[in-house]
């Protein structure tokens, strides 16, 4: 069943990740540089304002997944309306918000141009805020019933629609920032109704009254505040980068970050689509079994790091010859560093998810919330140093050193909730990805293609023979050679 909704969700993101490769090389054409450089702000803004949900979305998922778990399907309806009554208010005063501070965002940036256009999109999709807020709640629902099949026939096509609907726009209306915000924000909507009618049709016939209870108001935010911290910090250190690249260099240089930057994490699809089936199987083990969550855990971070590595190591060997071909060698001498980077920072960071599902799950997110209030302020002090010193390379230095702690602090906290040691959370063949890593740093600055061709070959075997020694895999193979 993992496996199986793991790959729903895999190609629920994956396929608009490929409508993304031919569109966004379009999309710069088109538009310019430095007006897809405000594209990719107004997307960040929105993705951003969106996780202003106060947790509710997550937390209605594990209350749901915790509620089956222990028998208790009649608090399944109320918490979900309590939820869901929450989350439209509001979605409503954070879009109003965004609206009502359209102008000052965008002229927080330099050399801007046409403005007006600009505040015009970005008011536009403050009117979206509403329907990404209640989305994330209706997705929860659905997750929490098992129902990723459903999720990912909505989110495949939202998904394509967020690359060809400006595309659209482009080549039929105007190259206009604004036209382009509404096309999205009508997707917005039309995701939400899609949502809303899947998630009500689930809903069990014994999970008692579909109203507003008082009474779960504060078990649903004793857990949601905590989650609040964390999706509020962690997106804002994630886009902060973009934003101060645009007050202290240009909205160019911001196209040049972060094309890369969006290359490269749409692998975050991969931990995504895993994380997103471990959270309530998370949510009802620990419940029931540690001993098998640990199990699980362990399992889930062999394989993802196994995953992605040969992956990221291919973008960052041959960063350059990528980021020619795909778009042009000029914007390539541009960008090719920053890719190798984010490369490797991806790597570290998919690692972390697992433990920061595992603590949310096992209803700790004071966890991860405490280590998001602790890093915070550091990040973004050393962040507006290094770009002011050393432009966009010295902010993605800072990300890279960012997610490396973030990614420590996970797994250390990790172990409190499992009750381990390290042995427990991390095994032991992280050493040797940590040198096949290395391996990968080494060979990008080699200048043969044969050799790096070579070289990553030699990476990618090695990672598939570390990949069978895994003793779950290797039993199960074990067991087919036997007779019968």
């Amino acid at each position: 069943m993992l496996l199986r909704h793991t790959l729903f969700n895999l190609l629920g993101l994956g396929l608009p990740l490929l409508v993304a490769v031919f569109t966004i090389p379009v999309l710069i054409e088109e538009l310019g540089t430095a007006r897809f450089g405000l594209l990719t702000l107004i997307w960040a803004v929105v993705s951003y304002f969106g996780l202003f949900d106060l947790g509710l979305g997550r937390t209605l998922t594990l209350q749901m997944s915790v509620a089956e778990s222990r028998g208790e399907r009649e608090r399944i309806k109320p918490a979900a309306a309590t939820a869901l009554s929450f989350m439209a208010l509001l979605g409503v005063l954070v879009g109003a918000m965004l609206v009502a501070g359209a102008e000052n965002i965008v002229d927080l940036l330099v050399a801007i141009p046409e403005r007006g256009d600009a505040i015009s999109a970005m008011m536009a999709m403050g009117v979206a805020i509403p329907a990404i807020t209640l989305t994330s709640g209706f997705r929860g629902m659905l997750e929490a019933r098992q129902a990723f099949g459903i999720v990912n026939l909505i989110r495949m096509p939202m998904g394509i629609y967020t690359f060809v609907g400006p595309l659209l726009a482009v080549w039929f209306a105007e190259p206009r920032l604004e036209i382009i915000a509404w096309i999205l924000v009508a997707g917005r909507y039309a995701g939400l109704i899609a949502h809303a009618w899947s998630a009500m049709r689930l809903l069990p016939t014994d999970g008692g009254e579909f109203r507003f209870r008082v009474d779960y108001v504060v078990p649903l935010f004793a857990i949601g505040g905590w989650l609040t911290v964390s999706n509020t910090i962690s997106p804002l250190m994630s886009y902060a980068d973009r934003f101060i690249i645009g007050a202290l260099v240009s909205a160019t240089a911001v196209a040049y970050y972060a094309t890369p930057y969006e290359i490269v994490t749409k692998l975050w699809i991969v931990p995504g689509a895993l994380t997103a089936v471990l959270f309530p199987t998370f949510a009802a083990q620990m419940a029931r079994d540690l001993a098998a969550g640990t199990t699980l855990f362990r399992q889930s971070v062999t394989a993802l790091a196994l995953c992605l590595l040969p992956v990221c190591a291919a973008l960052a060997i041959f960063a350059q010859e990528i980021l020619s071909f795909w778009i042009d060698p000029e914007f390539a001498a541009n960008s090719y560093l920053l890719l190798q980077i984010f490369a490797l920072g991806v790597v570290i960071n998919a690692l972390a998810t697992i433990p920061f599902t595992l603590i949310q799950s096992a209803e700790q997110p004071k966890w991860t919330a405490m280590i998001h209030l602790a890093e915070v302020v550091p990040f973004l002090a050393i962040l507006w140093w290094a770009t002011s010193m050393f432009g966009p390379v010295g902010a993605a230095l800072s990300w890279l050193t960012r997610v490396l702690i973030d990614t420590l602090a996970m797994f250390a906290a990790s172990r409190f909730v499992l009750k381990v040691g390290w042995a427990g959370v991390a095994p032991a063949r992280f050493r040797s990805l940590a040198v096949l890593t290395l391996s990968a740093i080494a060979l990008s600055f080699v200048d043969s293609m044969m050799i790096r061709a070579v070289g990553l070959g030699g990476l990618s075997f090695a990672t598939a023979a570390l990949f069978v020694s895994e003793p779950a895999l290797r039993g199960r193979l074990s067991r087919l050679r036997e007779p019968g």
